[in-house]
């Protein structure tokens, strides 16, 4: 075997690397909406956490107090909330950037 420096995995590492931006022409078209659905998917995990907390807290398994449970719970909500508000948002900002770029 012949010893060029290079490693066997370099062709491997190139295929890893992203590609060049060319826009959202090459995305899918809901893309554009990961950073909401990131949003909402965390608000709901805190929303949940302070579900269980409240539940464990009533049951008499915890002393965890009952303002941790509720602060979960409403800070939770109001990532769901925001991230509810936050997609018609983008939704017009791209509606209007097509439409500019069209015009």
């Amino acid at each position: 075997m012949e010893v060029t420096g290079e490693t066997p995995f370099a062709e491997d590492s190139r295929s890893l690397r992203p590609g060049p931006r060319s826009g959202s022409a090459g995305a899918p078209g809901w893309a554009y909406l990961h950073k909401p659905i990131i949003v909402m998917v965390m608000g709901s995990l805190m929303c949940a956490a302070g579900g269980v907390l409240f539940l464990l807290q009533s049951s008499g398994v915890t002393e965890a107090y009952r303002s941790v449970a509720s602060a979960c719970g409403s800070i939770g909500l109001m990532f769901v909330v925001m991230g509810l508000v936050w997609i018609p948002i983008l939704k017009e900002k791209r509606r209007r950037k097509r439409c500019s770029q069209g015009a």
